[in-house]
């Protein structure tokens, strides 16, 4: 009778860990998500900024000349993706945690590989399906 009540303690031990540790990923990795939507947004909003410039640069002088103005765009663009591609590793490592805790098959054990961008990729691809990245 004993290990019977002990094998239902350590089911119910196990599931609540699985739960508080889901919970918890949840909630961080929802941080995560808002924080890399943001930093697109913004990536996005630069881009836009600066193919203006350059197009006012064009129309007004016949030529595009990387200034000081043009090469701060790219620098806060380049921070944009450094930033999202940080975020993207966070993210990674909250479900590689999960995982750990309660048992389950890790992203990479799942997905193959996981693509510079941060796209998890199927197991035998090739390329990546939302950069086209080789693999």
């Amino acid at each position: 009778m004993a290990k019977v009540f002990d094998k239902f303690v350590d089911g119910l031990n196990k599931g609540v860990a699985t739960i508080s540790a889901n919970s918890k990923a949840m909630a961080e990795k929802s941080q995560v998500k808002v924080a890399i939507k943001n930093l697109e947004a913004e990536h996005k909003e630069l881009s836009k900024l600066l193919g203006m410039k350059i197009y006012e640069m064009y129309t007004e002088t016949g030529a595009i000349v990387a200034d000081e103005c043009v090469i701060n765009f790219v620098s806060e663009i380049s921070k944009r993706l450094t930033g999202i591609a940080e975020k993207q590793k966070v993210l990674k490592q909250i479900e590689e945690e999960v995982s750990l805790i309660t048992g389950a098959k890790s992203v990479s054990a799942q997905t193959g590989a996981l693509c510079s961008c941060g796209q998890p990729a199927p197991a035998g691809s090739k390329f990546c399906a939302k950069c086209g990245s080789v693999l």
